[in-house]
C-alpha cells in the first residue's frame, strides 16, 4: 500500500494512450448520435439525446481527472468496501421494488428526472470488492477467499438477472472471474484447471441446447487434458481432480439451467445463433438488420447523415445496442477499423501496464478488472452487431447513448489512469512465465 501514490518518489503524469483514444471515441459517439437525428428533409430533429450525452461526457471527464488524482490506497480498507457493497445491494433491490418498467424490464431508478442504472455501477463494486478480498491471501487461504468473494458477488448477479438482464449478470460474473483469477497464485496451473472446467461445462451445455451428443466429445478432451496434467506435476493432482469433478457438476447444472432458468427469448437467441435454420423471422431480425447496415457501408461508408437503416427505422435500438451498425453504415470499413484501433490502444496499454505492476497485486487486479470490463463490452456489442455472438443488450463504451454506462466507463478509465500514473513500475522485461508461476 505504501508503494502507491508516493508523491515524493513518483511524478504524476497523464497517459495519453488512454486519454486521447477515449476522447476520440467519445467524439465518434456524439457524431453518430447527431447523425441519427437527421430527418428525411436533411434537417436535424430532436437533439435532446445528443445534448444529454454531451453533458454526461463532460461530467464523466471531470470524474476521470478527479479519480486519476485520487489515492486509491484507501479502497483497501473494509470500512470503504462494506458501505460500497451495501449501497450496491440496496440500489439493486430498489430497482426491483420501485424501478419503472420500460420495455418490459426494470433496470433503472429515476432520481431527479434522470435514469440511473445501478447494474452498471455494480461492475465497479465487483472489481474493487473482489480485488480487496483476494489481496488478503497473505493472511488467509486463497481458495477460501475465492469462495467468499463468489458468495458475495452472487447476490449482485441474482438481482441483476431478476431485472431481467441475463447478459449483464453474466458479464458481471465474468468480470469477477478475471479479477479473482488474476489474484490467485500459479496462473499456468489455474489456466489448465479453468480449461478443464470450461470444456466439461460447454460439452454438456451444447448437448442440451442442440440435442446432439456429439458435443460430449469436449468432455472427453477435458478428461484427456486432466490425465496429462495429473501426472505432469504432483502439486497439481488434487486441483486437477477437483477441476474435472467441478466440470461434470457444472455441466449437469447447465442442463438444468437451460431447461428451467433461462427465459424463452434467451433460449431463442442462443438457438438461432448456433443454428440459423431455427430462425422464425423474429429472433434474428435485429441482428440481420444490423449486418445489412454494416454491409451497406462498404469500404468508405455512405457519409454523415446518409444512413438509411436507422433513418427508415429498419435498424432497432440504433442509438444504444446497435449503434455500431449505425456508425459503420455511414463511415464504412475504414471508420469501423479506426474505432476498433482506438479501443485496442486503450486495452493494450492497460494490459501492458498491468504486467509491470510487479508486487502490487491489488492494483493489478483492479487494472485487469476494468480493462476486461471494457474489452468484453466492446467484443459483445460489436459481436452482436455482426452476428458473431448471440444478441445481447450490452452498450458500446463511450459510443452508445446512456448516462450510466458513460460515467462508469470514464470512471474505469480514471482508475486505470491513476494506477498507471502513481504506482511504482517494475522492469517490463520481467519473465512473464515466471510471474505466472509465482
Amino acid at each position: 500500500m505504501n508503494q502507491f501514490l508516493n508523491r515524493k518518489n513518483s511524478k504524476f503524469n497523464i497517459e495519453l494512450r488512454i486519454l486521447i483514444p477515449s476522447l476520440l471515441i467519445s467524439i465518434i459517439g456524439v457524431v453518430t448520435l447527431l447523425s441519427t437525428t437527421i430527418q428525411s428533409d436533411g434537417l436535424f430533429g430532436d437533439t435532446t439525446i445528443v445534448i444529454k450525452q454531451v453533458a454526461f461526457i463532460i461530467i464523466g471527464y471531470i470524474l476521470y481527472f478527479l479519480i486519476s488524482k485520487a489515492n486509491l490506497s484507501y479502497t483497501q480498507y473494509w470500512q470503504v468496501m462494506l458501505p460500497l457493497y451495501i449501497v450496491t445491494i440496496v440500489s439493486l433491490i430498489l430497482v426491483l421494488l420501485i424501478g419503472p418498467v420500460i420495455n418490459n424490464v426494470q433496470r433503472w431508478l429515476v432520481i431527479g428526472g434522470i435514469q440511473i442504472q445501478p447494474s452498471e455501477f455494480a461492475k465497479i463494486t465487483v472489481v474493487f470488492l473482489t480485488a480487496y478480498i483476494l489481496s488478503q491471501k497473505d493472511k488467509y487461504n486463497q481458495w477460501i477467499l475465492l469462495a467468499i468473494s463468489l458468495l458475495l458477488i452472487l447476490p449482485i448477479v441474482f438481482l441483476v438477472y431478476r431485472e431481467p438482464d441475463g447478459s449483464m449478470s453474466l458479464l458481471i460474473l465474468v468480470i469477477w472471474f478475471f479479477v479473482a483469477f488474476t489474484g490467485l497464485d500459479n496462473q499456468i496451473r489455474n489456466s489448465i484447471a479453468m480449461l478443464i472446467i470450461l470444456l466439461g461445462t460447454l460439452g454438456f451445455l451444447l448437448s442440451s441446447v442442440l440435442s446432439n451428443p456429439l458435443w460430449l466429445i469436449l468432455v472427453v478432451i477435458g478428461l484427456i487434458i486432466s490425465i496429462f496434467a495429473y501426472y505432469y506435476r504432483d502439486q497439481w493432482k488434487l486441483l486437477v481432480v477437483i477441476s474435472f469433478a467441478i466440470s461434470l457438476l457444472l455441466g449437469l447444472i447447465s442442463s438444468v439451467v437451460w431447461d428451467v432458468v433461462l427465459h424463452d427469448y434467451q433460449k431463442d437467441r442462443i438457438e438461432v445463433f448456433l443454428d440459423p435454420s431455427k430462425d422464425t423471422g423474429n429472433t434474428g431480425f435485429n441482428v440481420n438488420q444490423a449486418r445489412i447496415a454494416i454491409g451497406s457501408g462498404q469500404i468508405w461508408g455512405k457519409g454523415f447523415g446518409n444512413g438509411t437503416q436507422s433513418k427508415r427505422n429498419f435498424l432497432p435500438e440504433y442509438r444504444t445496442d446497435f449503434i455500431f451498425a449505425s456508425y459503420a453504415e455511414e463511415f464504412g470499413l475504414v471508420g469501423a477499423l479506426f474505432l476498433l484501433g482506438l479501443y485496442c490502444v486503450i486495452i493494450l496499454t492497460s494490459l501492458n501496464k498491468t504486467i509491470s505492476l510487479g508486487n502490487q497485486p491489488y492494483f493489478a487486479m483492479i487494472m485487469v478488472g476494468f480493462t476486461v470490463k471494457i474489452l468484453l463490452e466492446v467484443f459483445i456489442n460489436i459481436g452482436t452487431n455482426t452476428g458473431v455472438i448471440p444478441a445481447t443488450g450490452i452498450p458500446l463504451p463511450l459510443v452508445s447513448a446512456g448516462g450510466s454506462t458513460t460515467l462508469v466507463t470514464l470512471f474505469s478509465l480514471g482508475v486505470i489512469q491513476s494506477i498507471i500514473a502513481h504506482s511504482i513500475q517494475v522492469d517490463e522485461t520481467v519473465d512473464i512465465v515466471a510471474t505466472y508461476e509465482n
